[in-house]
């Protein structure tokens, strides 16, 4: 018998042990486990699927095997696959400002455990950290071609359009247990996060509409498109709307070549973004429009819509605390720990229309809660973060154009509005540890390999 069949048996038998041993044990465990060796063997057969597997794991945080997230489970082989680039001649992290300004966030949020008010929480906080900068460094370094770039914007269409579609099957079907106060989650549980994954994802499929060759992808991707739409619309998300808004305007005055290949493209979209509004507004708007309501409603409206859901209390509190410690804050992910007892000593929080969480609350917003958690200096280093991010990648942008490279312009275009839709929602949500934001930071960095080189002065550091 040859060596390399005898090796595959022998390992094939210690994988079926050990999966007999964990399903004896615990059948969660044997799932993920099961789960980790396809995965595995997967990336081995092509290891370029690793990038697309990352984008779904982050849209299906909430599928859970043996107790554990996807992505907890994803994020280690994710490290293993860049260690093993780190000894592939040619592979490259291109240092710009983004890495940075990402490293100096990092290294300021870990620093916080000494001085941290929640040993417990910015743990927590760190490990999630820890997980994004490996998908940031990921992207950044393995991405290396356009047929690569191509198969990750696959990935976030199929997967927007997977959750889209359920969270809009089960809004119209009303199925309680999967909807949060009659609002769709996509099964993330959290109706606003999901609202920004989704937007995330738009312009991305906006690009890759143009780039389908196939009738059936072109059929696909725009089903994608108006399932993201509709799928915001039904999670009643008021960040999320704003910013759904937002972006639907600016690829409609931007010009054509921005985002599309012609102006007929631009048309078609325009046309597939009234389609999506006016029949989830048709089909369900008795229950849409009421809770709209808050978002181009007065100002009662909306200072009632926040209070009940303790948003503007939560922000007191968190303003407060800044003020106390302005310049090293509560410590990283610190806050939730103690935000009861904050809020009850903030002057003038009323709780007429607002409970105490018993595990406490986030800050709900990532530029206040930086500077929360981290004082001044981390909430100057997550706004160098994101401005540097949107630089590179309009500089991206502007070498491609003039390199012939429309398809790298067009994306880069895309993830910039991406970048400003996140940084829109963000208002509203703690994401600074977020994946979909430091998966745009690594395309940033990885982008620039695929223009030919040029004028721009980034340096690169070989692996």
């Amino acid at each position: 018998m040859a060596v390399a069949p005898l090796t595959a048996v022998v390992a094939a038998s210690v994988v079926a042990i050990a999966l007999g041993g964990a399903a004896a044990a615990d059948v969660r465990l044997a799932l993920a486990l099961t789960a980790a060796v396809v995965v595995g063997a997967a990336l081995v057969l092509k290891p370029s699927f690793l990038l697309p597997m990352l984008v779904v794991g982050v849209f299906l945080e909430v599928v859970s095997l043996g107790g554990l997230g996807l992505v907890p489970l994803i994020a280690p082989v994710g490290l293993l696959f860049l260690l093993a680039a780190a000894l592939r001649p040619g592979t490259e992290i291109r240092v710009g400002a983004p890495l940075v300004w990402a490293f100096a966030y990092a290294i300021w949020a870990y620093a916080s455990g000494l001085w941290t008010v929640s040993l417990d929480g910015t743990a927590y906080l760190i490990a999630s950290l820890a997980i994004s900068v490996v998908y940031m460094l990921c992207f950044a370094a393995l991405l290396d071609n356009e047929r690569e770039l191509e198969r990750v914007l696959y990935a976030f269409t199929f997967a927007a359009l997977a959750i889209g579609a359920f969270a809009i099957g089960v809004f119209a079907l009303g199925f309680s247990e999967s909807l949060t106060e009659g609002r769709s989650t996509g099964g993330t549980g959290d109706p606003n996060v999901f609202a920004a994954y989704q937007v995330v994802a738009l312009p991305l499929a906006v690009v890759l509409a143009d780039r389908a060759q196939k009738r059936w992808e072109r059929v696909v991707v725009y089903g994608a498109i108006l399932a993201v739409i509709g799928s915001v619309l039904t999670s009643v998300s008021r960040g999320g709307v704003l910013t759904l808004t937002a972006l639907t305007l600016l690829l409609l005055v931007a010009p054509a070549r921005t985002f599309f290949r012609s102006a007929r493209h631009k048309a078609i979209f325009a046309t597939a973004a009234v389609i999506a509004a006016t029949v989830s507004l048709a089909a369900s708007g008795d229950q849409i429009l009421p809770r709209l309501e808050s978002v181009f409603g007065d100002d009662a409206a909306e200072t009632a819509a926040s209070r009940g859901s303790g948003r503007l209390e939560f922000w007191a509190a968190a303003w407060r605390s800044a003020h106390e410690r302005p310049l090293n804050g509560l410590g990283y992910g610190a806050f939730r720990d103690v935000s009861n007892e904050l809020i009850v000593d903030t002057p003038g929080v009323s709780f007429q229309h607002f409970e105490l969480r018993p595990g406490g609350s986030r800050v709900h917003s990532a530029y206040l809660g930086s500077l929360a958690e981290l004082g001044i200096v981390g909430l100057a280093l997550f706004l160098g973060l994101l401005c540097s991010t949107a630089l590179a990648l309009r500089r991206t942008a502007k070498r491609a154009r003039a390199a012939g490279r429309y398809f790298v312009m067009r994306v880069a275009n895309a993830l910039l509005l991406s970048l400003l839709g996140w940084s829109i929602a963000s208002v509203f949500l703690s994401s600074e540890t977020s994946r979909p934001l430091w998966i745009v930071v690594g395309l940033a960095l990885a982008l620039p390999k695929l223009v030919p080189k040029g004028p721009p002065r980034d340096t690169a550091v070989r692996l």
